[in-house]
């Protein structure tokens, strides 16, 4: 699956998980978060883009970047 591919499909169906081939540690794996809305500090609503996020073998959540390597996989 290429990285378009996560992308599309991730959005259309946010409870799909997704995880690399190499990533040999069990627990890893990313989602993509259906685009939401943060308050400021003014108290205004503003809209937060589709996120793409890693949950790591230690329980830690944060924004996915992936390498060139990570976005130019392909696989099954």
């Amino acid at each position: 699956m290429s990285w378009s591919d996560l992308l599309r499909r991730g959005t259309a169906d946010p409870t799909l998980t997704f995880a690399r081939m190499k990533w040999t540690q069990p627990g890893k794996f990313v989602w993509v978060a259906s685009r939401n809305s943060v308050m400021a500090p003014t108290g205004e609503q503003y809209p937060l883009c589709t996120t793409v996020y890693f949950k790591d073998a230690d329980d830690v959540v944060k924004p996915y970047y992936p390498s060139m390597d990570g976005m130019t996989e392909t696989g099954q």
